[in-house]
Parts: structure tokens; C-alpha cells; sequence
């Protein structure tokens, strides 16, 4: 078997691709006596002459040229293969991807849908879970519902039913589902410091504004007592233990949640690319 480098390979590719010794040696970073006794090396080695030296250059042989064929296929596949050696060797940081306490379990899912990537989730507070992707403490961040867009932009990854939270003694908390038209004289609860994006999709167009509130206690509290109903994503509240005197109704006509993926607009990291074109098809 003929002792063949791949310096050499390169060295042959070079000098075919430049059209001379001369040439193919600045291009290489090396004198031209150097890259001659590299050529002639190879030629010793497969046994056939591979460049016709020219008053004016050089050209390949017939062999010449079928070796630098193959050539450029060799250094291309070592090329690769070194690149995914390294990227593997290097341990990339997992990407991290937040979510909300309501959301946790289906991020899990998305996650274990998809393990060809390493992905690292975090719970999320809700009032904080956008500033920390925009600062870059998160790559991405589940979420549902509506939500101020600026410098972000999402993907859609699924829907959430909403569903109606009324007080026991509502007069539509004997019924499994009701109209969203049904419950226009109510006022309904809003969650403090939301965004305009935020209030509007919590309020769902409510002729009326009930208390604000700050966290699900204080939602539930508030409609125990009496002081407006509230419109939440299942998931949030489904596996809570209501107290008596609190209802959750089906609704007719109220948009479901949208759940996204978020990552700021600037991103152009391709892993993150994959991450969310996986979910997406996922979601179709």
C-alpha cells in the first residue's frame, strides 16, 4: 500500500486548483522548492507522475487529475469528521429553556421528544421569566398566553384550553360549560403589573376589571369571595385542590392559550433553530 500523507493530498488539490507550483506554494504558506519535493514525494509514493512540469506552470496528469479528485473528497470527509470530533470533545453547554411552573411538565415532554439535543430546563417566575431570556440567562422560554413581543420572535408549540374560575354561589356554577357572551356582566381578574399584551389576553375583552392579583392564591381568594371570575389556562389550575366554594367551567368562545417557544430576534444560533423546528413539528 502506497505510504500516502494527507499534507501531501492537500498539496496535489492545491496545485490543481491554482494551476502551478508557484502559485499553489503561496497559497499553502510554504517556498517553492519545499512544496517540489512535496509533489515528487507523492509521485514516488503512488508510483506514476502526477504533474507535467511547463515552461509556463503545471498541469496534472491523467493520474494526476483522478487523484485530486478523490483527493478533495478525503480532505473534505477528514475536515468533517475532525469538526464533529471537536464539537462532541467540547461538551457544548446545554441549551437552557424556561418555563413556568403551569408549563414544566409539558416543557419536560418537548425535551423527551427530542433528544438528539441536550437541553437543560428552568423554572421560571412569571413576572421575570421574559426579562431573563432578553438578558440572556435563558435561550429560550416556554410560555402560554400573550406577552409583550418586542425584540423577540416564537413559534407556536401548542394550545391550552381556558377555562372560567367562578365563586360557588355564581349563578352559572351548577354547569359543566357556559357562553363567553353569558359572562359579560362579570368583572373579571387581572394580574398585577402585566403588560398590555398580557392584560388584555387575562381580561379577554371584560366590559368590567375585577381586583389584581398577584399570584394564584390571591386569584382564588378574590373569587371565593365574591370580587370577579377569572379566565386561566387548565393546566394552571387543573391540578391545584380548589377550595370549596370555587368552581372551574368550560367556556364557549374563549380563545384557548397559545403556548410558544420565545428566543430574542437576534439569536442565529442553529441549535436553537433545530430545538424549535423539532417542537413545531411536533405540534402540527
Amino acid at each position: 500500500m502506497a505510504d500516502v500523507e494527507l499534507r501531501q493530498l492537500r498539496y496535489l488539490v492545491a496545485v490543481a486548483d491554482t494551476g502551478g507550483i508557484t502559485h499553489a506554494a503561496a497559497s499553502l504558506g510554504m517556498t517553492q522548492p519545499a512544496l517540489t519535493r512535496a509533489i515528487a514525494g507523492l509521485e514516488r509514493s503512488v508510483g506514476v507522475a502526477l504533474v507535467d512540469r511547463l515552461p509556463r506552470g503545471a498541469v496534472l496528469t491523467a493520474a494526476g487529475e483522478i487523484l485530486a479528485d478523490r483527493a478533495r473528497v478525503i480532505n473534505q470527509q477528514v475536515s468533517a469528521a475532525v469538526r464533529q470530533t471537536r464539537e462532541t470533545g467540547a461538551r457544548r453547554p446545554a441549551l437552557r429553556v424556561s418555563a413556568r411552573a403551569c408549563d414544566y411538565e409539558l416543557l419536560g415532554d418537548l425535551i423527551a421528544a427530542h433528544p438528539g439535543e441536550r437541553v437543560e430546563p428552568v423554572m421560571a417566575h412569571w413576572r421575570t421569566q421574559l426579562a431573563s431570556l432578553r438578558s440572556g440567562a435563558a435561550d429560550l422560554a416556554l410560555t402560554s398566553g400573550e406577552f409583550d413581543e418586542t425584540g423577540l420572535d416564537s413559534a407556536l408549540v401548542g394550545t391550552q384550553e381556558r377555562v372560567a374560575v367562578l365563586p360557588g354561589h355564581h349563578r352559572f356554577a351548577g354547569r359543566d360549560s357556559v357562553d363567553r357572551a353569558d359572562l359579560l356582566a362579570d368583572p373579571v381578574l387581572g394580574w398585577a403589573g402585566s403588560t398590555a399584551p398580557e392584560r388584555a389576553y387575562w381580561l379577554d375583552g371584560a366590559p368590567l376589571a375585577g381586583p389584581e392579583v398577584e399570584d394564584l392564591l390571591q386569584l382564588i381568594v378574590h373569587v371565593r369571595a365574591g370580587d370577579g371570575i377569572a379566565f386561566v389556562p387548565l393546566p394552571m389550575i387543573e391540578e391545584i385542590p380548589l377550595p370549596r366554594g370555587v368552581r372551574l367551567v368550560h367556556v364557549d368562545g374563549l380563545a384557548p392559550a397559545r403556548v410558544r417557544l420565545a428566543w430574542t430576534a437576534e439569536q442565529t444560533s442553529t441549535r436553537i433553530a433545530r430545538f424549535v423546528a423539532a417542537c413545531e413539528m411536533s405540534a402540527a
